[in-house]
């Protein structure tokens, strides 16, 4: 169980800033569409090549990302008022094409279930290395240099996160993971980090615990823990006055 704690923990201390980030821009299913369009890529490379190594893997992966993340930036500066529903179409697109991609694969139904509902109780020590570079930079950028969080900078960062997140975790959890805690953190029309990263965090260690104790599926499960957190955490906070300017600023350097 260990490695999936560690991974669990991982994707919510990475997604947490993001989830905020995303909810701030009011373009919620960026990160389904950009996890999907991630996993297309994933499927349609094994349909070519059986077993692909994986920096030829990651190059697919991170090329699929990028290219959406940047064609979403696209049209954010064209026509910001068409966003959404483009953002929208791209993941129904997406997801229509896997489901047509594996329409005669014998194992199609398994592959599509890895992607969407992940097998976060079967990483290992070995895929936590692997991505960690990648969050690493993800986090270095973001906190060293603030200017990366708008325009194409947090784009690129947001599909570099997601595309580790797509493969760790699978796509139900990456969206839990980025929307859920940053829901449950709000006050007022403030964000507050630590309450997203506590609530996430409860929320992995809760259902690690009980999908392994229950023998239940752990990705499913941990999407539905991610939103018993988040709407407790909503609860818990919802008489406490948003903080002030000063704290917010304090609370993000941290």
């Amino acid at each position: 169980m260990a490695p999936a704690f560690v991974a669990g923990l991982l994707v919510t201390a990475i997604h947490a800033p993001l989830g905020i980030e995303v909810l701030r821009r009011n373009i919620v299913f960026i990160d389904l569409a950009t996890a999907q369009v991630v996993g297309l890529a994933i499927i349609v490379l094994g349909m070519w090549i059986e077993d692909p190594p994986w920096l030829t893997r990651q190059t697919a992966s991170l090329g699929a990302g990028v290219a959406i993340a940047l064609f979403f930036r696209w049209i954010e500066r064209r026509s910001p008022a068409e966003q959404e529903a483009v953002i929208g179409s791209c993941f129904i697109v997406a997801a229509s094409a896997a489901i047509l991609a594996l329409a005669d694969d014998p194992h199609g139904g398994e592959e599509l279930r890895h992607v969407l509902a992940g097998q976060i109780l079967f990483v290992s020590w070995a895929d936590i290395a692997s991505f960690l570079p990648i969050y690493g930079l993800v986090a270095v950028l973001w906190l060293a240099r603030p200017g990366v969080r708008s325009g194409t900078g947090f784009f690129v960062l947001f599909a570099f996160a997601i595309t580790a997140s797509v493969q760790l975790v699978g796509i139900y959890v990456v969206f839990a993971s980025l929307i859920l805690p940053a829901l449950g953190s709000r006050c007022g029309a403030q964000f507050i980090l630590r309450r997203a990263l506590v609530s996430g965090a409860v929320a992995v260690v809760g259902a690690t615990f009980v999908s392994v104790a229950a023998d239940l599926p752990a990705g499913p499960f941990l999407v539905v823990c991610f939103a018993a957190s988040a709407a407790a955490t909503r609860l818990l906070c919802r008489n406490q006055r948003p903080p002030s300017a000063e704290a917010v600023g304090a609370d993000l350097r941290r």
